[in-house]
């Protein structure tokens, strides 16, 4: 009996939902990236994975919108303060903890979940990257950091999307054979 209830632990269409998801994430964040600077499209493919999979957290509809949304707004808030930032300074080490700081401050203030953790994530990337690479100019940098995170969260949804379609179109299966067999 303990190997089947590990056996019923397995669910191969999320693991499917969350591979295709990586794998749609992988192709658009580097295909985004590379377009504009070729150097940083691996770092691209990444941040859309990552956004992607922060979207399927949940399988369901609601809490995936949810998650993409507060993704994307994090990546902006965090892109938006590393731009700023690299307005006026180059990137150090303190320089960036300072930042981190003042984001964590802007996050309180406005109440953003988790203080938002994807600002920061996003904030240290564009941070790292533009010391890097400093011929990318700062706003290019976060623009495309934001995309890629769009583009993961994006190609998340999706996926839950499809998922939901994919349930609603098996209980109407299940629905028709029960009442076929009543007749």
């Amino acid at each position: 009996m303990k190997i089947l209830d590990i056996i019923r632990r397995i669910h191969p269409d999320i693991a499917f939902l969350k591979c295709m998801a990586v794998l749609l994430s992988y192709f658009f964040g580097s295909y985004v990236t590379g377009h504009f600077h070729q150097e940083s499209s691996a770092i691209g493919a990444i941040l859309a994975c990552t956004s992607s999979i922060v979207v399927l957290q949940d399988n369901d509809l609601k809490n995936s919108l949810h998650n993409g949304w507060l993704r994307v707004l994090g990546t902006f808030i965090g892109a938006f303060i590393a731009w700023m930032y690299l307005l006026f300074y180059s990137f150090s080490i303190a320089g960036m903890i300072i930042a981190v700081f003042v984001l964590e401050v802007i996050c309180m203030l406005l109440k953003v979940p988790d203080n938002g953790k994807m600002a920061t994530i996003t904030l240290t990337v564009v941070l790292i990257i533009s010391h890097e690479y400093p011929g990318v100019p700062s706003w290019e940098n976060g623009l495309l950091r934001f995309s890629e995170a769009a583009v993961g969260a994006a190609s998340g949804i999706f996926m839950v999307w499809v998922e939901f379609i994919f349930q609603k179109f098996r209980k109407m299966w299940k629905q028709r054979k029960m009442i076929l067999r009543k007749i």
